[in-house]
């Protein structure tokens, strides 16, 4: 008996809609359809910002990976070609160039986040402010929106994760 993997495509465009950085060829996908491929584990997100920006913001769910920019290209083995991939950044400018090198590379089903992760915040999505909450303790850097379909969160921001990267399904 065979099993055939079902691929389930992203829905993105060739043109952004929320930024004015492009890179011919690149494919752009919007923070409510990354959020929805996330959520029902349709697609991973590869955060290429640098390990101190993380350690400042984050996107707390479980299927969210850090690979800076700065050391992607060596990290390149241990990603898996055969899921889809959202890269995202702040405004999306480094995301889209990862996205393109990453096609270069040879994988196929990969999007930039349109609008970047500061669209992703304004747009209430998962986002989580690391700073140390002093004062009035009102953790008014955390925006969560409790209207939106809950998610396993990450506990804390692993940066050799990478090395222990298999294929999602």
């Amino acid at each position: 008996m065979q099993f055939f993997k079902i691929i389930i495509e992203m829905k993105t465009s060739e043109q952004p809609l929320l930024q004015d950085f492009q890179i011919e060829g690149v494919q752009h996908i919007s923070p409510t359809d990354a959020l929805r491929a996330l959520l029902n584990k349709e697609a991973v997100m590869i955060d290429v910002r640098e390990l101190n920006e993380v350690k400042l913001e984050s996107v707390p769910l479980e299927r969210v990976l850090n690979h800076p920019m700065s050391v992607i290209a060596e990290r390149l083995p241990y990603i898996a070609k055969n899921q889809n991939i959202i890269t995202a950044c702040p405004g999306g400018v480094r995301s889209t160039r990862i996205a393109f090198l990453l096609m270069q590379n040879g994988y196929e089903r990969v999007a930039s986040l349109d609008g970047g992760l500061n669209t992703w915040k304004a747009m209430g999505f998962p986002f989580e402010n690391n700073l140390s909450h002093g004062g009035c303790g009102c953790h008014s850097g955390t925006q969560i929106n409790a209207n939106r379909p809950s998610a396993p969160l990450k506990n804390e921001h692993k940066s050799s994760d990478f090395k222990n990267l298999k294929p999602l399904s």
